[in-house]
C-alpha cells in the first residue's frame, strides 16, 4: 500500500525555524491587510482647518477613535440630531471590543457631535451637495 504523498508546501514546516518564519510572513500579511482594511482616507473626514479652534481637539478625539472600525462618514453622515441618540450611539460603540474609546473619551466625542450635528449641519445646509461628507468608496 502507497502512502500518500504531503504537499509540496509541507516542507516549508519541516523545521521549526521555517516554521516559525513563515507564521511570521503569514502573521505580518493578515496585519497589513486588517491594517489596510481599516485605514481612513483623509477624504473621509472634515477639513479641521475648517472648525472652530474650539472644536477642533474634541474631532481630534473622535476622529482617531471612531476612524479604528469605521469610516468617519459613518456617524457624519447618519442623520442624527438629538444628543440622547448620539449619547446611546456612543455608548454602544465604546463597548465594541477594540474601539478604545474610555469613559473620559465619551465627553470630547459628544461634544464634537452635538457641535456637528447642530452648528455645522446648519451653517452647511445652505451649501451643495457636494459639500456632504463622502461615503467609503465614493468617487
Amino acid at each position: 500500500m502507497s502512502r500518500a504523498r504531503p504537499h509540496r508546501w509541507w516542507g516549508l514546516l519541516a523545521t521549526p525555524a521555517r516554521s516559525a518564519g513563515v507564521w511570521l510572513l503569514f502573521g505580518c500579511t493578515a496585519a497589513a491587510l486588517v491594517a489596510a482594511a481599516c485605514a481612513t482616507t483623509a477624504r473621509d473626514g472634515l477639513d479641521v482647518a475648517q472648525l472652530p479652534a474650539e472644536v477642533r481637539p474634541d474631532y481630534t478625539v473622535f476622529a482617531r477613535r471612531c476612524s479604528k472600525c469605521h469610516q468617519l462618514a459613518r456617524p457624519l453622515n447618519a442623520g442624527i440630531r438629538e444628543d440622547a441618540m448620539w449619547a446611546d450611539y456612543v455608548e454602544r460603540m465604546r463597548r465594541q471590543p477594540g474601539s478604545g474609546i474610555t469613559r473620559a473619551d465619551t465627553v470630547p466625542i459628544l461634544r464634537f457631535l452635538h457641535y456637528y450635528s447642530h452648528d455645522y449641519s446648519s451653517l452647511s445646509a445652505g451649501a451643495p451637495a457636494s459639500a456632504r461628507v463622502p461615503e467609503a468608496g465614493a468617487p
